[in-house]
């Protein structure tokens, strides 16, 4: 996954263009056919990689008694139809992030060699998948949407070996509100943990202007790796579309936020823009007609705007008095270092 080790390597200048992941999660509701469309749509999105929610052994990661349990159990996949998926993605030109449920399902990932592993903020506190992840050799993103300090630092702690690790930041609520975002902590965590952190949004599908100021915050404050719920079609009502946006949506979403990234620009020298802007400035002029022969007097110079430039600066004026003019100048003429006997 070369943005993310690219991320890693460069964290003391942060990269100014953004990585995109189309979160699927359940919206697909075990309709297999329905998420191969989705990842022929996710072609054209303008997404970097597609995140996967995979469960394979239910009982592994709730108990029966659980609410969702009857439902989840009618969504799981086989093994056969995640490779499928996986493969349409891949052609698509986008990478896998597999995010694991459980613990049987972090082994198959990596016996698949997906992009990167992830996992959600509900598995924090899941010693045995910690473990596991701990010592894999994919990049890991961590869900810590709701999760306290204390949380976030048992995680990193378990996975102190891991030196490719990204922190998603993102109230999980369907919808999140503008106001319980609190996208500051992007930049707390970064800081405080020392890691890169990203942003994962789940306002309203509605929130249209509010999202992309959202995500032009979250790219001012550092954030740099970017997620978003993404559906077919939002009339149709599927899981966790609340918070979701059609391709169309996100394809939009991205290509506002490249005109932020332009804005932004880089940190360096002056852009040609600037270059331009930046030739509009006052010269050295004779303020009067000079005959040659004259020793310039601070009176002998003026500051002028002018078409016809010479080739000394504002900042040369102590260097120019006291110079012997070698020819005729007239008044408003630029100063030139050949005119001067130096």
């Amino acid at each position: 996954m070369a943005y993310v080790k690219e991320l890693l390597e460069r964290r003391s200048e942060l990269i100014s263009h953004p990585y995109w992941i189309a979160e699927t999660a359940y919206n697909h509701e075990g309709d297999f056919d329905y998420f191969l469309q989705l990842m022929d749509a996710l072609r054209s999105s303008g997404a970097d990689a597609v995140k996967f929610h995979i469960m394979l052994d239910l009982d592994a990661y709730m108990v029966p008694e659980h609410t969702l349990y009857p439902t989840l159990k009618k969504w799981l996949f086989t093994k056969d139809q995640w490779r499928q998926l996986f493969r349409r993605c891949r052609q698509a030109g986008m990478e896998v992030i597999g995010l694991a449920d459980e613990l049987p399902s972090v082994e198959f990932l990596l016996e698949e060699q997906v992009d990167a592993l992830a996992i959600h903020a509900t598995s924090l506190n899941d010693h045995f998948m910690l473990k596991r992840l701990a010592v894999s050799k994919k990049p890991l993103f961590v869900g810590i949407g709701g999760a306290t300090p204390d949380e976030i630092n048992y995680a990193l702690h378990m996975l102190a070996s891991k030196q490719d690790l990204i922190l998603m930041y993102g109230i999980q609520l369907y919808p999140t509100p503008p106001e319980f975002i609190d996208l500051q902590k992007i930049p707390l965590y970064q800081s405080q943990f020392g890691v890169p952190v990203g942003y994962a949004d789940h306002m309203a599908s509605t929130e249209v202007v509010n999202r992309y100021l959202a995500f032009a915050t979250a790219y001012s404050l550092g954030g740099r790796i970017f997620e978003q719920h993404v559906t077919l079609d939002l009339s149709q009502k599927r899981e966790d579309d609340e918070a979701a946006l059609d391709v169309h949506g996100f394809r939009q979403l991205k290509q506002t936020l490249d005109v932020v990234v332009q804005m932004a620009g880089t940190v360096g020298g002056l852009n040609e823009g600037e270059k331009a802007y930046g030739k509009v400035r006052k010269h050295l002029v004779a303020a009067r007609e000079i005959p040659p022969g004259i020793i310039l007097q601070e009176q002998d110079i003026a500051c002028r705007l002018t078409e016809g430039v010479g080739d000394t600066q504002p900042r040369d004026f102590p260097q120019i008095v006291g110079q012997r003019l070698k020819r005729k100048i007239g008044k408003g003429t630029a100063f030139c270092w050949k005119d001067l006997d130096r």
